[in-house]
């Protein structure tokens, strides 16, 4: 038989997870900035996601070249888009684990994330969206003990905002931000996969038994979209550097697996930094927008700030 620990105790468990959660976030990105690829770093999801959402066989390499199938490729790819889109604005309460790549220990935090999707073509925006760019937005709130501010991600349009609060740690972005700069911070990702999963040019379509496989060009990424006839999703998003007169290389590698659009359970692996968390979708609210004041640039609500 086997007792828990007095509280005090257990507390302390808790205050070290999140400390160890924020020196982690604060110091991927110098990491992964100076680290070499590494595509083993996302091995055990790519192995799930050949499982789960095989990809077509060498056969199939010809699909393009069949018009019937390039129509239904287009017309799927538009309905995922619909369906995205057609979900609105709505609060995620979450659940977050992360696995510390160094060591292996799992790190948990607690949260909300507010989503305001891009508007769907002819049809109004809701009132509380007015302020929003075309693109959609977003905000994400960590929370660790005590209810203190664990991690802030605020990203609208092509802006974002980074934030570990109690390491004074700020990264801001936009378009014009290097990808060399983004490497292990996953905002592209993020903005992507909450706003516009199906988001891109269709470069290719296939149906192989119960999958169907899509591959999309999203700017500098190319992005392997799989679906199958149960509605679990999963992706591989691969970042190029596009720098002018430098040799293209692969900066890197994003692996996510869902078990669906909507609120469910989310595992994601990043490449660059050997990054694996899961995210447990608590609950959805859709009923009631989220508040506007979350997807304005937080510096700007502050006295004396500026976007």
């Amino acid at each position: 038989m086997t007792t828990s620990p007095p509280a005090p105790r257990r507390r302390s468990r808790h205050l070290v997870s999140a400390g160890g959660l924020l020196l982690l976030l604060a110091s991927l990105p110098a990491c992964a900035a100076s680290a070499p690829f590494d595509r083993r770093h996302g091995g055990a999801l790519d192995a799930e996601l050949a499982r789960l959402l095989p990809g077509p066989s060498a056969g199939t390499s010809a699909a393009r070249l069949d018009p019937s199938a390039w129509r239904e490729g287009r017309e799927r790819l538009a309905g995922l888009r619909r369906e995205v889109e057609g979900a609105g604005p709505r609060t995620l309460r979450v659940r977050l684990a992360l696995r510390e790549p160094r060591t292996g220990h799992v790190l948990e935090a607690r949260g909300a994330i507010a989503v305001a999707p891009p508007a769907i073509e002819g049809r109004a925006r809701a009132a509380e969206s007015d302020l929003l760019e075309p693109e959609g937005a977003l905000r994400m709130i960590l929370l660790g003990p005590g209810g203190t501010t664990a991690l802030d991600l605020w990203a609208r349009g092509d802006r974002f905002r980074f934030a570990v609060p109690a390491l004074d740690l700020l990264r801001r972005g936009d378009a014009s931000t290097p990808r060399t700069a983004l490497r292990g911070l996953p905002v592209d990702f993020l903005r992507w996969w909450m706003l516009h999963p199906a988001a891109g040019t269709l470069l290719w379509y296939s149906r192989a038994e119960s999958t169907e496989s899509f591959v999309l060009r999203d700017g500098d990424a190319v992005i392997d979209l799989r679906v199958n006839d149960r509605g679990v999703i999963g992706a591989r998003r691969t970042t190029w550097s596009t720098a002018e007169g430098a040799r293209r290389r692969r900066l890197d590698e994003e692996v996510v697996i869902a078990e669906g659009m909507g609120c469910g359970n989310v595992r994601y692996a990043q490449a660059s930094t050997g990054l694996l968390i899961t995210v447990i979708c608590e609950a959805e609210e859709r009923d009631r927008a989220p508040d506007p004041r979350a997807f304005v640039d937080p510096d700007a609500l502050r006295p004396g700030g500026g976007s």
